[in-house]
């Protein structure tokens, strides 16, 4: 028995430093920095694919939610039972702790990675759920889009097998100013405090 536990909690711990690894990684690929095509001023181009809100209300994904913004960005889905309600959790406390800068001068966007089960109605009980307020919008679509932003946006795991494996996603928040194309990420369960201080400092001009 002592020697299975040893052996799991050494794959734990494997597990988790890849990760970490990963994260680094991501760091450093994240929105407009391997998509092909660039705008004017050299920054790079986001998907502008339509999305649905929990409000059931169409948007674009460029257009509406990142053009000129400051945003962070997270993937879930409604039914998880493994990292997203702690991440979700986490994020409220972000939330709560920028006040009413979310929505104003800053925008924080969930996606889900389940797409068809996961339709407006889904989202808005979940919205209500988590204590949800303002500011943060829960977003779903058609799967080929919200794939496609999962993968431009960072969110693709370095390990293939893992990647095809929606429970044993990655819990990343993916941060940024689109208009200073200035963008990092980091551990969806980073300290509270910690993430406001890195959204932030993204609030400059």
């Amino acid at each position: 028995m002592g020697t299975q536990e040893h052996s799991d909690d050494h794959t734990q711990r494997a597990v988790h430093a890849d990760r970490t690894r990963t994260f680094a990684a991501l760091a450093a690929a994240v929105p407009g920095r391997a998509s092909a095509g660039a705008p004017d001023g050299g920054r790079r181009r986001f998907p502008n694919v339509s999305l649905l809100t929990q409000d059931n209300q169409s948007v674009r994904f460029y257009d509406d939610l990142v053009k000129g913004k400051i945003v962070m960005f997270n993937f879930f889905y409604v039914s998880c039972t493994g990292t997203c309600p702690a991440s979700t959790a986490n994020l409220v406390k972000v939330q709560h702790l920028l006040g009413n800068r979310v929505g104003r001068d800053i925008f924080m966007y969930s996606i889900s990675l389940k797409p068809r089960e996961d339709r407006p109605a889904q989202l808005k009980e979940y919205e209500e759920m988590h204590g949800i307020k303002a500011g943060w919008t829960l977003l779903t679509g058609k799967p080929d889009d919200c794939e496609l932003l999962r993968r431009h946006l960072g969110f693709a795991d370095s390990d293939p097998v893992r990647d095809r494996d929606v429970t044993n996603h990655i819990g990343l928040v993916v941060y940024g100013n689109e208009r200073l194309d200035s963008w990092a990420a980091c551990p969806a369960l980073t300290e509270p405090t910690e993430i406001v201080k890195y959204i932030s400092w993204m609030d400059r001009s």
